[in-house]
């Protein structure tokens, strides 16, 4: 029986032997993997998919490669966090991927517990972003002003200036974006705006 507490993961891969193998081993440490022979197959049911998963996705595939994958993913505006499986002559491809927001890549032929590490860490990553943007999406749009004219580096006078409001009135927003981000800082409140903006 799988964990229900465990992310269900998404594996996308034409090797028959890599789905049959991994499937085997995510189903000892009792996740559900769920596999599709094609990135054609994976975004017809994208839409229908719990996007609280991870996907594991061979990058050098016929019909739709990796790269277009993470691009066609990116216009569907999915967050899931994606590692790609690439054999050496792909490397430049899977960074490519990255670029484009894919979480990690790793090389052929791999370790199955490093590709559960770096499912573990994506997870970890997709549960911040998560709870990142939970509390953004709570905000007041005034609060989301104040909030980029801080991470800007403007101070209270020029945001004051720039949104017409008070000082004290953005002190207010200010100290609001603190706490509902659950931000003890203004660099992490920086490092938080990176999961905002991708």
């Amino acid at each position: 029986m799988k964990n229900k507490n465990l992310p269900v993961l998404y594996l996308v891969d034409d090797d028959k032997e890599i789905r049959d193998s991994l499937s085997i081993f995510f189903g000892v440490y009792d996740y559900n993997l769920i596999v599709f022979e094609s990135a054609i197959d994976y975004l017809d049911q994208v839409s229908h998919l719990d996007m609280k998963g991870c996907l594991i996705s061979d990058i050098s595939m016929e019909k739709m490669d990796g790269l277009e994958l993470q691009r066609r993913l990116n216009k569907l505006g999915c967050i899931q966090p994606t590692i790609f499986i690439t054999g050496h002559g792909d490397v430049n491809t899977a960074v490519k991927a990255m670029q484009l927001g894919a979480f990690d890549f790793i090389q052929k032929p791999f370790d199955p517990e490093a590709l559960l590490e770096k499912v573990v860490k994506a997870n970890e990553v997709f549960e911040d972003r998560m709870r990142i943007l939970s509390s953004y999406h709570i905000l007041t749009e005034k609060e989301k002003m104040v909030m980029e004219q801080v991470l800007l580096g403007l101070k209270n006078k020029d945001i004051a200036d720039s949104l017409c409001i008070s000082i004290p009135t953005v002190e207010a927003h200010r100290s609001k974006v603190m706490k509902k981000m659950q931000a003890t800082s203004l660099p992490e409140l920086v490092k938080m705006s990176v999961y905002i903006s991708r």
